[in-house]
């Protein structure tokens, strides 16, 4: 897991490539059997996720899987909530490659895949690739580096909207980020899904955007849903009532209401890159020391940092002048003695006979020199 103890990411391959041409059930590198050209994870939309996989995140999974030289670990299915995938072990992943928007690699099955609670697992997973490579794919686990993630969301905003640069990113959805690649586990779908794995969560997607569009009065067209059983026409009819009821209208974004309030302009925002980016952290980190790169991080500005920094720094001369009035508070109450000095002896003043005369002698040369002035 990350530093933040941030959940699993699980991200599947929209279909498998196995072929039985491609599946040595005595063969691999543990005698045990391979799936060779498996499709581990595929470029567009991870489906239920709102993120995007791009060319980087494929390029980044073949270099992290490859860079485990022992293989990267494979199960029969995730682990649940209430199971830790302990008996589901399968064997391993190597020879990860890109070729055109697939990751592909070759699952190497090893001996206690054969011998598990449930079976011969690796036997039922070769099998399920001969018959119905449709039904067959992996799902990779893995730890989303939602920093960089987010890093690049920042450098593609404009206007405060996020713009993908991917042309295929219809959405612009944000784009996944790999921070640790951990498993790679097959997963199969119902039979009823001919089209390949996930197919029909796909085609969940394209029936509801086909009626969102119809209902709402976007499109004309009245949709032909495959995996939907709903009529469009009464959910049209619905949304319409729904508005109606409601007193609400439809108006598109590039379309302003006739009696809308022109609204000023409002200048577009700086155009956030990496080393400006990199430059405010910094101002933030230097001002402030430790506390300014956390309250970056948690969105303040620059002046919200000023003032915490300003109550800080009063709240630590209050403390120190209290600690001041404290320490002079017990001097004053310590007992130093009696004001005036003790004298010793009888009292009298013994004056030396030759200081005496000194004195009287001084006197006298005062009183001399005074008199001559006159």
């Amino acid at each position: 897991m990350s530093v933040i103890d941030l959940p699993l990411k699980y991200f599947r391959a929209r279909t498998a490539t196995a072929n039985a041409s491609e599946i040595d059930r005595e063969g691999g590198m543990y005698g045990f059997g391979v799936i060779s050209g498996a499709s581990i994870i595929t470029r567009g939309e991870a489906l239920g996720h709102d993120l995007w996989v791009d060319a980087d995140f494929l390029s980044d999974v073949t270099a992290a899987g490859n860079a485990k030289h022992t293989g990267l670990k494979a199960r029969f299915t995730h682990p649940g909530l209430s199971s830790d995938g302990l008996g589901t072990y399968l064997g391993k992943v190597h020879n990860l490659r890109t070729e055109g928007d697939q990751v592909l690699g070759d699952l190497h099955f090893q001996e206690s895949a054969t011998k598990t609670p449930d079976g011969n697992l690796a036997d039922y997973v070769m099998q399920l690739a001969e018959d119905a490579p449709e039904d067959f794919g992996i799902s990779i686990v893995f730890d989303h580096d939602i920093a960089a993630s987010e890093l690049h969301t920042l450098e593609n905003t404009q206007g405060g909207r996020f713009v993908s640069p991917d042309e295929d990113n219809k959405n612009n959805y944000p784009h996944a980020r790999l921070q640790q690649l951990r498993a790679a586990d097959v997963v199969d779908s119902p039979a009823a899904n001919p089209d390949g794995l996930f197919h029909r969560e796909q085609q969940i997607a394209q029936d509801a955007e086909g009626l969102f569009e119809f209902a709402f009065g976007l499109s004309d067209e009245r949709p032909t849903l495959q995996a939907l059983s709903v009529d469009g026409d009464r959910i049209k009819a619905a949304v319409s009532r729904f508005l109606s009821r409601h007193n609400l209208s439809l108006v598109k974004e590039a379309e302003p209401m006739a009696d809308a309030v022109e609204a000023p302009e409002v200048p577009a925002a700086p155009e956030v890159t990496r080393e400006t980016f990199s430059a405010e952290l910094q101002r933030f980190i230097t001002a402030f020391g430790a506390d300014g790169g956390v309250w970056f991080a948690e969105g303040k500005s620059f002046e919200d940092c000023q003032s915490l920094q300003l109550s800080a720094l009063r709240a630590e001369v209050e403390a120190l002048t209290a600690e001041r009035d404290d320490l002079q508070a017990r001097i004053a109450a310590v007992d130093l003695g009696e004001s005036q000095p003790e004298q010793f002896g009888d009292g009298t003043t013994n004056e030396k006979p030759q200081a005496r005369n000194l004195s009287e002698g001084f006197q006298s040369r005062i009183r001399i020199n005074g008199a001559s002035r006159n």
